[in-house]
């Protein structure tokens, strides 16, 4: 039974879906997110799930770094799906505009949980809406700023570069210097409660210029496709234990008072509600890491490698706990599964 949703929330955005804008950040600021307390592995791993609350606090405090409430609007032409690698050409390889809108609408709940993406049609207007309830502060400002950009990067793939919507709504009180306005070419109404980027809806119809070939493959890994369509839903505690841990691990061992940070939670909170479970933190974390160190074997990482790239203090330690729940050593079991990987089909 899962605990009630206003006890135990969180959302998280996968690794590759800010993959844009953590590139145009570093091409026209010279930044990087490490400068924000980052790891710089957690960028390397794109599946990786990232709780929307931080990432709602880098956009906030990237305002501070560059001194610049507005610093999104230097970096727009670059936040766009096509420097998303590979998932950013699924999206935008159809013949229409049509299908690339609604692609977009419900690929990204494999992006981004706890947000909404569709159209709200009125006549013959319809407007492209990203709704949020998890970012807050700054950074919903800038959240609603982002994908606003990402949606008309999108229409100027099929329109052209001159295109610009018929007006832009945006989460948040007016900013700069006009920087915003100029690069929308449309009127933009503020403090909206929704990001909304209105368009005719006659120009869904517009074809794609670029070449593209309906059989393109999407270059997915089978673990990196088990991680794309791995999203956990806020009713699923299980699921967002997991990965909240698997995302801890990127800043050391995991820890309890890191995880129930991340939850908005005490210590004592969490560890009363995962008792409900008959869970312990140690015996969850044993279990993530153990799934992890897997995955990484799959990749060929050396057992010291993993050992690392997990926080343990030595491999012994790590070998110790992998035995506990495999009832192999981490080398048997890697050897094993390197073999299997290799078998010809018969």
């Amino acid at each position: 039974m899962p605990f009630p949703d206003s006890q135990f929330q969180a959302a998280f955005v996968r690794s590759i879906f800010f993959q844009p804008f953590v590139r145009a950040l570093q091409k026209h600021y010279g930044i990087t997110l490490s400068e924000l307390g980052v790891p710089p592995k957690l960028l390397e791993e794109p599946m990786t799930l990232v709780p929307y609350s931080d990432f709602n606090q880098w956009l906030e405090d990237l305002e501070h770094v560059i001194g610049n409430r507005a610093y999104l609007s230097k970096m727009a032409k670059d936040i766009s799906f096509d420097n998303m690698d590979k998932l950013g050409g699924w999206f935008l390889s159809t013949p229409e505009l049509a299908l690339t809108f609604r692609r977009i609408n419900y690929g990204t709940s494999c992006l981004q949980s706890g947000a909404t993406f569709h159209g709200e049609l009125s006549g013959k207007i319809i407007k492209w809406t990203y709704n949020n309830h998890f970012s807050s502060g700054r950074g919903r400002f800038q959240d609603s700023v982002r994908m606003a950009i990402m949606f008309t990067n999108t229409l100027r793939y099929f329109m052209g570069e001159n295109y610009h919507p018929l007006r832009i709504e945006l989460s948040g009180p007016p900013c700069g210097n006009g920087e915003f306005e100029l690069f929308f070419g449309c009127d933009i109404r503020w403090n909206s409660a929704s990001t909304r980027v209105w368009l005719d809806i006659s120009i869904l119809e517009h074809g794609n210029n670029f070449p593209f070939e309906l059989t393109r493959p999407m270059m997915l890994s089978n673990l990196e496709l088990d991680e794309f369509l791995n999203m956990p839903q806020a009713h699923d505690v299980a699921k967002m234990m997991y990965e909240m841990i698997n995302y801890s691990r990127f800043y050391g061992y995991p820890s309890l008072d890191f995880v129930a940070d991340k939850f908005n939670l005490s210590r004592q909170q969490l560890q009363r509600r995962l008792h409900r479970f008959g869970w312990s933190f140690s015996s969850i974390t044993s279990y993530v890491l153990c799934n992890q160190a897997i995955k990484y074997m799959q990749a060929d990482l050396s057992v010291k490698d993993i050992a690392e790239e997990l926080g343990y203090k030595s491999v012994q330690s790590f070998s110790k706990a992998f035995q506990r729940q495999r009832g192999q050593t981490p080398t048997q079991y890697k050897e094993k599964l390197l073999e299997r990987s290799h078998r010809s089909p018969i």
